[in-house]
């Protein structure tokens, strides 16, 4: 089949919603691309919206609204669109992706999704710093006390706590029928009684033998322990969000353990070998302002307790986290210490690029306000990086 170079399989393929009725072509856009009344997931796959977005990757434009993955492409880094599919090399990331597939989903998509990443609202027991209450529900008292200290909005302070319907967890069983895989975004869907309401039941249908279990999690609980059917599952794979090491990762990732984290992810590689089950675990690396500095000690970290290297996760938002907004002299301490290490090639990349430094400014503001709402320092969890900002102030 020929394809456009442009052209993305996501939005025929794969479906991303979100229990407040708003949806995306893929995860990289969270769920939110287009919101509104519409709850039933069916009508989401089939709306006007998204058979627009299919026709212009058809036609081989470049839509706006992903412009994360042409930016990642830009800088050198292989985007969701390319792991997902290259339609120059017809090549995959995933198993489940093959011609056949492609061929007859972009020829005739109408009977839903092979692949539903759920975004399970809000839930969660993490107040994550590069996160926001729209994705955490212990978010939002910290957004409030945030404008309270500053007296600025830097969050929305009018979120309420987001989650499944009983009518959305049985579309999403009717749909699990014709899925090859289910991926579950937070909030944290370990932690979300609505999610293991929708995994009990996919197992009691039959379907859960056909489908991979994708789990973006914070780590904080041992699925082998909260799901013990999660064996029932064709495969299972752990993407952890692993950020920084000990009191690092605790600082960026507030109310998970570093101790806890490690022994879960050790727990469930003894379980998953014990049942003889396809998995998979990496970690999910989000970089950002924060951890930037520490990266060598975060890939060795990793290394040592998967084994593998992380997958950077670069975020973009909110701006006073994003890497490309430091100044010059801090950017250049940052880029020294990582040295030639191709790993951090892309993300040297991007710190190249202009900064904005309002947003630079934000994060010298908002970073101390929250040290005091929730009785943290931020320099004495990293002093080398305190000290390197000091230096350019």
């Amino acid at each position: 089949m020929k394809l456009p170079k442009n052209f993305c399989i996501a939005p025929f393929v794969q479906h991303t919603t979100h229990p407040s009725g708003s949806h995306s072509p893929c995860p990289y856009l969270g769920g939110t691309s287009w919101s509104g009344n519409n709850k039933q997931i069916l009508s989401q796959w089939t709306s006007s919206d998204l058979q627009e977005l299919r026709q212009q990757f058809k036609d081989g434009a470049q839509p706006k609204m992903c412009n994360r993955c042409w930016h990642e492409e830009k800088n050198g880094k292989r985007s969701l669109r390319l792991r997902l599919f290259d339609p120059v090399n017809h090549t995959s990331d995933y198993e489940f992706v093959n011609a056949d597939l492609v061929k007859s989903q972009v020829d005739d998509y109408h009977s839903g999704p092979r692949v539903l990443t759920i975004k399970n609202g809000n839930v969660c027991n993490a107040r994550c710093r590069s996160c926001h209450p729209n994705d955490s529900s212990r978010w939002i008292a910290d957004s409030e006390k945030l404008y309270q200290v500053l007296g600025k909005k830097h969050y929305n302070l009018n979120q309420d706590t987001v989650n499944w319907s009983d009518q959305q967890i049985d579309q999403i069983v009717e749909l699990s029928k014709n899925l090859v895989r289910l991926e579950l975004f937070g909030g944290e869907p370990t932690y979300n009684k609505k999610v293991t309401t929708i995994l009990e039941r996919i197992v009691a249908a039959g379907h859960a033998k056909n489908i991979t279990l994708y789990i973006n999690t914070n780590g904080s609980i041992n699925i082998a322990e909260k799901w013990p059917f999660v064996h029932e599952f064709a495969g299972v794979e752990l993407g952890v969000s692993i950020d920084g090491v000990g009191s690092q990762f605790e600082y960026i990732r507030n109310g998970v353990e570093w101790n806890q984290l490690v022994d879960n992810i050790r727990a469930q590689q003894s379980y998953f070998k014990q049942h003889k089950i396809k998995y998979w675990i990496d970690s999910i690396s989000t970089v950002s302002i924060l951890n930037v500095y520490y990266l060598p000690e975060l890939k060795k970290a990793v290394q040592q307790l998967l084994p593998l290297a992380p997958f950077w996760n670069l975020l973009i938002k909110p701006d006073h986290l994003f890497i490309k907004n430091m100044p010059t002299g801090v950017k250049q301490a940052v880029i020294s210490r990582l040295g030639s290490d191709p790993d951090y090639a892309e993300l040297i990349s991007v710190m190249q690029q202009p900064a904005e430094l309002a947003h630079w400014q934000e994060f010298l503001e908002i970073t101390p306000a929250l040290d005091q709402i929730r009785n943290e320092n931020f320099e004495t969890v990293f002093p080398e990086f305190a000290q390197l900002i000091a230096q350019h102030r």
